[in-house]
């Protein structure tokens, strides 16, 4: 593996409108987009930024578009050595696993799982397709961040199936979640808080992607002229800038830089 086991490594959406979704991404991040069908098994989009991989993107089924409830979305993956046995072992921390472990060609072994508050994320075990190139850059992934209602119920989750260590972040109730490094040298992994008092009771427990930039006003606005919505408005703290945006079909991500 290229990267350690339990650590968030890859992002793709599932999105109702493939074409649509691509011209939104390739104007708000500038993306390249290439069809990588013949190396997934299915039809199957590559981000790129600078010939470096960042993302992926998916269609939704036709089934799945049409169930109830079901809208495009990001989904998180953490990078894991052996998929099987990471979905024994959430079971036994009261998890569910939403998809079995299934072979994507050569490219990986996918699940995805549910933690105890209803948080869904994916797992991969890396074969030829290892994750995202660059984090932390602008345009491409730097954070994931789990919101609930039952941190009570998430946090020891993660901790029993991947080895995080939860502390205390600079925000109240805040919680970040520290992957086992070297001795003395753990690194930031993920985030976790209380889904904040304003969010609709039917809106399910959520791993957020957050993507760096380096101008979260300018890119609002590339984001509104080429069709999406804000569902988060542009806030500001001590350290950074976010904002939350919805692409064209629906699918949630935030934008954050530093101050």
């Amino acid at each position: 593996m290229l990267y350690p086991h339990g650590m968030f490594g890859w992002v793709d959406t599932f999105t109702s409108d493939v074409d649509r979704a691509r011209h939104f991404y390739e104007g708000v991040f500038g993306w390249q987009t290439y069809d990588r069908t013949d190396d997934m098994g299915a039809h199957y989009m590559h981000f790129y930024l600078d010939g470096q991989l960042v993302a992926g993107m998916s269609e939704m089924p036709i089934e799945m578009s049409a169930g109830e409830g079901l809208l495009p979305q990001w989904v998180s993956y953490v990078l894991v050595e052996d998929v099987d046995a990471v979905c024994a072992q959430a079971r036994e921390a009261g998890g569910q696993v939403m998809l079995a472990p299934i072979d994507v060609t050569d490219q990986g072994r996918l699940a995805n799982l549910m933690d105890p508050s209803g948080g869904m994320f994916g797992v991969w075990q890396p074969y030829a397709h290892q994750g995202a190139d660059v984090f932390n850059a602008p345009c491409t992934l730097t954070w994931n961040e789990l919101q609930t209602r039952n941190l009570e119920a998430a946090l020891p989750f993660y901790e029993k199936v991947f080895g995080w260590r939860w502390v205390d972040g600079t925000t109240p109730g805040y919680k970040v979640a520290l992957l086992p490094n070297k001795p003395g040298e753990d690194q930031t992994n993920a985030g976790a808080e209380a889904m904040p008092a304003n969010v609709p009771e039917e809106i399910p427990a959520v791993w957020q992607v957050y993507f760096a930039v380096s101008d979260v006003p300018g890119t609002v606005e590339d984001a509104l002229a080429l069709g999406g919505r804000v569902f988060v408005p542009i806030t500001e703290n001590p350290t950074s800038v976010t904002a939350g945006i919805l692409d064209p079909n629906g699918g949630r991500f935030m934008v954050i830089s530093p101050r």
